[in-house]
């Protein structure tokens, strides 16, 4: 998991074992994709509520991008999440990930909020406040 995210996502192997450590919470399920047992891509639910479900962190290995695992992945958990009566499915996206949103919306899912993360350096904020 670990390996797969930090390639797919360009976040250090430290950074993104430390969000695991963060984001592990019963509500919060991961679901490994094999091929041929071996392992190509993840994605995570955080069932928010009975009838609720929040699907992040899909990603693919580099390797193995571009082969439709992705869909196949994504697919697999929004009929499972129908099948277990979720009535509600939304994920999560960085909005300028064009491939995402266009595998999102080619599966029907539609951008109904957007929200904008600000990221400022630390070494930015001292020096500023310091004058």
């Amino acid at each position: 998991m670990i390996t797969c995210s930090s390639q797919a996502f360009g976040d250090s192997e430290a950074w993104t074992r430390n969000y695991f450590a963060r984001t592990r919470e019963p509500e919060r399920v991961s679901y490994i994709a094999l091929n041929n047992l071996e392992p190509i891509g993840m994605i995570r639910v955080n069932y928010v509520s009975r009838d609720t479900a929040v699907i992040h962190d899909l990603c693919v290995l580099p390797l193995h991008q571009g082969k439709g695992y992705g869909r196949k992945i994504l697919n697999g958990v929004v009929k499972l999440l129908l099948e277990e009566k979720c009535s509600i499915i939304r994920l999560g996206v960085v909005t300028d990930n064009r491939r995402a949103l266009n595998l999102y919306h080619s599966i029907g899912f539609e951008v109904s909020s957007e929200f904008h993360y600000y990221v400022i350096s630390i070494n930015e904020t001292l020096l500023n406040t310091a004058k």
